[in-house]
């Protein structure tokens, strides 16, 4: 489960546009933000990926990310150009490969340092999708192969790319989109692989006569109501803010508790922000939203596992990461800013009715401030520019940190 939204500039207040990423993991799989600097490469070298190597290019860009601890890509992402990506897991009649190959997760991570904008990165992924195709095991502590959808996102707009093996479709997003963990393109897409009609018809599930509809002939209806029901939610709070979306609506979404129907097998109902350990996949691990104007990109990273809990903080990747604490892994650690918020959480789900909203009022003023700083702080043009809004965003970072920990004494003292 993850939900990723975007809308453009005819659906926001001031013309950005917006992104948004809940990346649901499994339960307690911890997740962490890396700040990788722009880089040349010698001729002839590979890059590492989590499961194997590929060709490595001359050059790459400054990438922020958001990646679960043991793997090399990301769920969530940004270059240096502004340019953003997001990604879901697809399930198909086509059996996803779990032997080692190129995971989803490392195609984004490849497209953000490789490409420049939404257009570009398409290309990069899907070029390196014909070559290489995907596969890997992506769970953590079970094994699990899916295929991908992304939403990729720069300052002029945004499109949906979705994959099943080396086979691909593009669709633009004409004012907002949501996706979630079932296909949304038909019979209607801008692009795709040479070969799309061709494999439906290999593996026998395209029908003669019909009009080819991409999320009907590959997608797996039987693994599709969860997702159905986020991107529906997604959809109606986008909708409800048309033409006034701002970065604190789309913190909100990431936010919502609405359930859906019941599912069969499933000891929870499907909601966009996700975190109960009766179901150990789906827990949103990390979220994530980014505000992309012409010359400035302000991304809102929580760090932290369950937004509807967490404190959405600025980060402008020119002017570096604020220091946060130690990269989490796979043990609770109480230095870790990943795990330390893990045991607010629980505490906070255990706490009355009135506490957690007392918690509730003070996050959400602090964001409001935090978010009427940002939108004064200067576009970073020089190095004058970069020290003050490196100095803005560190000391929201410290009023941050400050916060989660005062509210953390009260439950651990």
């Amino acid at each position: 489960m993850c939900d990723t939204l975007a809308a453009l500039h005819s659906a926001t207040d001031d013309g950005a546009v917006i992104f948004g990423k809940n990346s649901d993991r499994e339960y307690n799989e911890a997740q962490h933000l890396t700040l990788v600097p722009a880089a040349r490469h010698p001729r002839g070298s590979r890059v590492g990926l989590t499961y194997t190597d590929i060709d490595q290019v001359p050059a790459t860009n400054a990438v922020l990310l958001s990646r679960p601890h043991w793997i090399w890509g990301a769920e969530i992402g940004a270059n240096a150009h502004g340019l953003v990506i997001g990604n879901e897991a697809l399930f198909s009649k086509l059996a996803a490969s779990t032997e080692g190959g190129v995971i989803g997760m490392d195609y984004l991570r490849l497209a953000l340092e490789r490409a420049q904008d939404v257009q570009e990165a398409i290309h990069v992924m899907t070029t390196l999708l014909r070559q290489h195709g995907q596969g890997g095991n992506c769970g953590f502590r079970r094994t699990l192969g899916y295929h991908n959808s992304f939403i990729l996102a720069d300052p002029k707009g945004a499109k949906v790319l979705e994959t099943v093996e080396r086979e691909w479709v593009v669709q633009p997003i004409a004012e907002y989109e949501a996706i979630s963990n079932a296909m949304t393109i038909g019979t209607t897409f801008e692009a795709s692989s040479s070969s799309l009609r061709t494999r439906a018809r290999e593996a026998k599930i395209d029908v003669e006569g019909v009009p080819f509809a991409f999320d009907a002939v590959f997608g797996d209806a039987n693994m599709v109501s969860s997702g159905h029901h986020r991107r529906g939610r997604a959809l109606s709070l986008l909708a409800e803010r048309r033409g006034r979306l701002q970065a604190a609506d789309f913190f909100r979404i990431l936010r919502d508790h609405l359930e859906g129907a019941p599912l069969p097998g499933r000891a929870t109902r499907p909601r966009i922000c996700a975190h109960t350990p009766e179901n150990p996949l789906g827990q949103t691990t990390a979220s994530w939203v980014a505000t992309l104007l012409p010359h400035k990109f302000v991304h809102w990273v929580t760090a932290t596992f369950a937004p509807c809990t967490s404190l959405f903080k600025p980060v402008l990747p020119e002017a570096g990461l604020p220091s946060h604490g130690p990269r989490p892994g796979a043990d609770r650690d109480p230095d870790s800013l990943w795990w330390r918020h893990e045991q607010l959480r629980k505490s906070l789900d255990a706490s009355d009715g009135d506490l957690r909203e007392s918690f509730s009022a003070e996050r959400d003023n602090l964001e409001a401030r935090f978010l009427d700083e940002m939108r004064n702080c200067p576009s970073i043009t020089d190095d004058d520019s970069r020290r003050e809004a490196g100095r803005i965003v560190e000391s929201c970072w410290d009023r941050g940190l400050e916060f989660e920990s005062r509210w953390l004494a009260r439950f651990v003292l």
